[in-house]
């Protein structure tokens, strides 16, 4: 065979032999690499939107006003210039507790005991479909953005090192009671007490959203005059119920909750020392008969629906 027929051979083989070597690392190694690259930057837009939307609850809770807020999330991620192909994702919102954060029920001279009202808390979190990265998602309950991995069956909040750090700031601006005093004679007696409480519920129905686009975590909050206030003239008691499971969570609320009972009492003479029962979380304030000023009761709810769409 002549050397100058091998040489073309040769030379094409090896021409070959470079452009799969560098066609397996270029698969084997940098594009998982950009991949993963990419889906971590993916991920941090999810937490970033988790934050951002935790803000957003806690503005409305605080501000108890009509608002209406949102924050995008991207579903997916891994994309880069030379794969296109995404990762998905999936958010859901839930109710947090069956039974609620709080019942609420109470009695006055002119009706029969009031039915028992539930107000409630929503929870909500994202969970990655095919991820190219770790398989890292996020949640959000009692006002706290947490990180898990299914994967590895862990859960760790995410901007406190453990759970005892964890304050439970929102538990503190759930429940307001403001006393209206008014009555000068005798003084020190209240004509009213206004109890201020947040219900929030997912939406009925965008209350999941899968695929790998961007997505909406939205907030509608509607409080009154827009969301009708209840009168109870001359009350004769207020029940206030802490429903959640023992927890850090719970304690907060119960803290607040008999912080502003306290407050309320330095203003209202014709309240009576409320019953408190630590162990069944519960506080009972009862209202002084004739010749005390009778009291009107005013229960309003600001009602926050969470949805993604």
């Amino acid at each position: 065979m002549s050397e100058d027929g091998v040489a073309p051979v040769v030379a094409v083989m090896l021409i070959l032999a470079v452009v799969v070597t560098f066609f397996a690392a270029w698969n084997a190694y940098y594009v998982p690499s950009m991949k993963a690259q990419s889906e971590i930057a993916h991920i941090k837009d999810v937490e970033s939107g988790f934050l951002r939307f935790s803000s957003d609850i806690e503005t409305a809770v605080s501000l108890k006003r009509n608002v209406k807020l949102s924050e995008p999330l991207p579903l997916g991620g891994g994309d880069f210039l030379f794969d296109p192909v995404r990762s998905g994702g999936e958010i859901k919102v839930y109710n947090a507790s069956p039974d609620g954060y709080l019942r609420l029920n109470w009695t006055g001279e002119k009706s029969l005991e009031n039915p028992d009202h539930f107000l409630n808390l929503v929870a909500f979190s994202y969970k990655p479909v095919n991820n190219f990265w770790q398989n890292q998602g996020y949640g959000w309950k009692n006002g706290i953005v947490y990180v898990f991995n299914s994967e590895r069956n862990l859960t760790t909040p995410l901007k406190d090192a453990k759970p005892d750090d964890i304050t439970y700031d929102l538990a503190g601006i759930l429940v307001e009671i403001e006393p209206v005093e008014l009555y000068s004679d005798p003084p020190g007696n209240c004509s009213a007490l206004i109890v201020r409480t947040v219900n929030i519920t997912p939406d009925t129905k965008y209350n999941r959203v899968s695929g790998n686009g961007n997505a909406m975590l939205a907030l509608n909050s509607s409080s009154p005059p827009t969301i009708p206030r209840v009168t109870v003239p001359q009350a004769t008691s207020l029940n206030l119920t802490i429903m959640n499971p023992p927890s850090r969570f719970s304690s907060s609320l119960w803290g607040s909750v008999n912080d502003s009972v306290e407050n309320m009492r330095a203003t209202c003479a014709n309240v009576e020392r409320p019953l408190i029962d630590p162990a069944k979380r519960e506080i009972r304030l009862t209202f002084k008969p004739a010749p005390y000023p009778s009291l009107t009761l005013i229960s309003e709810t600001t009602e926050i629906t969470v949805k993604a769409y």
